[in-house]
This record gives C-alpha cells, sequence and structure tokens, in this order.
C-alpha cells in the first residue's frame, strides 16, 4: 500500500516541474505524445523518460539538481542502468547543521598542490590547483574574497610546488606580506608585472615545442626535472589598468598548456562578467546584493540568498553547487622594508633592457658551466650579473627552467631549492 504523499506534493506536481525545466534546458524533442510518465511507489516518486522523445544528454546530474532546487530541495537522484529515471523524494531532508568557522589547519592539506575552501556540510574542502583550472571569485566588499585568496596563497606557498605571482593594485598592501617567501613573485606594476609572466610562459612555451610534450602535466611526467604550476592571483580585476585587461583575458584563453592557474577575484559582477567568458572554469561567490550578480558569477542563483556572514559561500564544483564557509586565515604583518626593496629592485630592472626569446639560451648556455641543480634563484642571478627582482626574476625562472630541462643529471625539483 503506498504511503500518504505530503499535502504540498504530488506526483502532479512533480510532472509540472519536470515537464517546466526539460522546456528550459531544450530536451524535449518532439512535442507528441508522453515525453515521461510519473508515479508513486514506496516513500519516493519515479520519473521515468522516454528516450525517443528528450535529448537524454541533457537530462543529466546537473538536471536532478536544478529540479531538486525546484521541489524546495528534496532528494532527487538520476539512474540510468535501464532508461533514464529519477527517484524523487517525498519529506524535505532536515536542514543542515550551521557551518562552522575553523581557523586554517595546514597539517590537513591533502597535497602541496591543494588549496582551503572552506567547511561545507560533508567537512572539509580543498581542491586542487591543477583540477580547478582557472578560477573566479567574487562576491560583495567585505564578504570574504580577499581571505579566500591568501588562504589559496598560504597553502600553495605551503606546499613548495607552485609559483605564485600575485597583483594586488595596491602596490603591495595585500600581498605584499609575503614577500620573501621562495617562490613568491608580488607584482608591482601590472602591465610591466603581466609581460613579464607572459615572457616565462612564452619560454616554456618553446621549451614545450623542442621537447615534443603539448603540455607541462605530460612534461613532468616523463621529467625529473619539473615545470612547476604558476598560480597568478589578480586580486581585484576592475582596478588593472585598461591596457592589461586584454593581455590578462589573452593568457588566461593561451597559456594553460603551459602550466598557467589564473585565479581572478572582483566585486564588480560586469567585470566578472568579461572573465566569466575566459574559461574559468571553477567559480565561487561570496554574498551578493542580487540574484543577477550570483547568475553573473556562478551561472547560478543562490549567492544573493547566503546569510550575512563574512566567509560564507558558493562554490560551481565537479558540478556541484556547494555551500561552505571559509576557514579562518592569520595574515602575516607586512614588513615595509621589503616592499621597498622590490619595489626599487623592480623600478631598476625595468629601466634596463630585459633578455628576450633566443637570449634565454644564450644567457643560460654561458653559465652552463657553473651552474648546477642546488644553486638558488638569487645565486643564479649573481653568476648573471643580475638581481633576481622585476623583470630580470622572470628571465632567472626560464633560464633555470631551460638548464634544468635540458640537463640529463639528477637532482631536486625544479624551484625547491633553498633562497
Amino acid at each position: 500500500m503506498n504511503e500518504i504523499v505530503p499535502s504540498d506534493f504530488s506526483p502532479l506536481k512533480v510532472a509540472w516541474k519536470t515537464l517546466l525545466l526539460l522546456q528550459q534546458r531544450k530536451a524535449l524533442l518532439s512535442m507528441q505524445g508522453y515525453a515521461f510518465y510519473v508515479w508513486q511507489r514506496g516513500d519516493r516518486l519515479i520519473v521515468a523518460f522516454d528516450p525517443s522523445k528528450i535529448d537524454t544528454g541533457r537530462v543529466n546530474d546537473d538536471f536532478a539538481h536544478r529540479l531538486s532546487t525546484l521541489l524546495r530541495g528534496r532528494r532527487v537522484e538520476r539512474m540510468n542502468s535501464r532508461g533514464i529515471f529519477l527517484q524523487v523524494g517525498l519529506e524535505v531532508p532536515p536542514a543542515p547543521k550551521p557551518l562552522e568557522v575553523k581557523p586554517l589547519d595546514m597539517s590537513q592539506q591533502p597535497t602541496p598542490l591543494h588549496m582551503p575552501v572552506g567547511m561545507t556540510a560533508g567537512g572539509p574542502l580543498w581542491i586542487s590547483l591543477i583540477e580547478s583550472d582557472a578560477m573566479l571569485i567574487g562576491g560583495s566588499r567585505g564578504g570574504g574574497k580577499t581571505g579566500e585568496e591568501h588562504a589559496f596563497i598560504q597553502a600553495l606557498l605551503h606546499g613548495r610546488q607552485t609559483l605564485v605571482y600575485a597583483w594586488d593594485g595596491k602596490r603591495g598592501a595585500e600581498f605584499g606580506r609575503y614577500a620573501g617567501t621562495e617562490n613568491f613573485h608580488l607584482l608591482m606594476n601590472g602591465i610591466n608585472g603581466l609581460r613579464e609572466l607572459e615572457s616565462v610562459l612564452k619560454a616554456r612555451e618553446k621549451m614545450l615545442t623542442e621537447s615534443g610534450f603539448p603540455n607541462t602535466v605530460m612534461y613532468n611526467e616523463k621529467h625529473i626535472a619539473q615545470i612547476l604550476p604558476i598560480a597568478l592571483f589578480v586580486d581585484e580585476a576592475a582596478d588593472l589598468p585598461d591596457d592589461a585587461k586584454p593581455l590578462l583575458e589573452s593568457m588566461i584563453r593561451l597559456y594553460r598548456y603551459a602550466g598557467l592557474y589564473p585565479i581572478i577575484a572582483t566585486n564588480q559582477p560586469t567585470v566578472a562578467n568579461v572573465f566569466a567568458k575566459t574559461n574559468l572554469s571553477t567559480r565561487i561567490a561570496f554574498r551578493v546584493p542580487h540574484h543577477n550578480d550570483s547568475v553573473t558569477m556562478l551561472g547560478y542563483k543562490g549567492a544573493e540568498a547566503l546569510p550575512d556572514v563574512r566567509g560564507r559561500g558558493l562554490i560551481v564544483w565537479k558540478g556541484k553547487f556547494v555551500e561552505f564557509q571559509s576557514f579562518e586565515v592569520t595574515y602575516p604583518m607586512p614588513d615595509p622594508a621589503k616592499i621597498k626593496s622590490i619595489m626599487d629592485e623592480q623600478a631598476a630592472a625595468e629601466n634596463e633592457a630585459p633578455a628576450q626569446g633566443d637570449d634565454i639560451r644564450k644567457l643560460a648556455e654561458s653559465i652552463r658551466g657553473e651552474w648546477n641543480r642546488s644553486m638558488s634563484k638569487r645565486a643564479v642571478g649573481r653568476l648573471l650579473g643580475k638581481a633576481y627582482a622585476g623583470a630580470w626574476a622572470g628571465k632567472i625562472d626560464q633560464i633555470i627552467e631551460y638548464l634544468s630541462a635540458t640537463t640529463t643529471s639528477n637532482g631536486p625539483v625544479l624551484g625547491l631549492e633553498a633562497a
């Protein structure tokens, strides 16, 4: 005997919501006959689709998630062992427990490339830089996006297997606190900093072409000397100089194969809309004032309805829509002397003619006899008679990558040598 269906719920309601979603997703192939059937079975409703009447590729896990939202959070599971079926639970699941604010614990980092998103209903969520591919972080001021960036930067520097380039639009006031940390590059000038990074990526491009490998991931699988991934943090994309924005968009599109993983943050949805079109596949949004802002940043409504709690956000990750509470992060104190030193060194380096193209190879060969893998980047700079700063920091990175990739003797992973 069937159980009683809740008064606010019925097979007819499920049918109407399913039909509405099929129309929205343009999944109906024919308006003739029945596209699906609904019947109750015990504590659930079964929705069975006629595969000749629907586009089965559009009735996927995301379809089930959206139908669950339309049905006030009732559990919807997709099954396709014999045809396409949805199982819809009759009862609304209990509200999840409030998400706790927990301090960031680096001992929980799964791998050196994982970044901490925050606490979810299922526990702590860390995502790999490589799997995240490219990321957009948005939200109103004070919502927690900058704190999320700090958590990511601290985790990647802790892992010591990523080169971190960061621009904060504040002359180092935000990210300058990491100045002097191994593998960290503070970009003071927007356009010059991006051009410097682009030269590093172009050198990698040439190296990959000559090696016969199409990307850094495949290259690293076959070489002891690794090409480290580059995480590029841009704290407020709206504040980039106008001549820098097209360059950033181009770099996001072109250089994934060369190991570039951009993490772009903004509190202006119009700017988010521009960068959302450049293949930023992982999206994070903190609270926003309007559902249109949420759709721009995430592709979904929801961020406008988040509780007014600093650090509460939503992430679109692996086809799922997950709410989280970011970790509590302790910021290191900035060192004004280090920041000034970097500013002075970058200004001096920008006045020199930096090495380009084939000059990287010539400079590398000029010091090959004195170079070894245990050398720090600054020591390599001293061999060249240059300071490891500004535009020359990027060139020295290219020279080390070239020497490491063209030397067969074993040694430490590129970029992990002592400072």
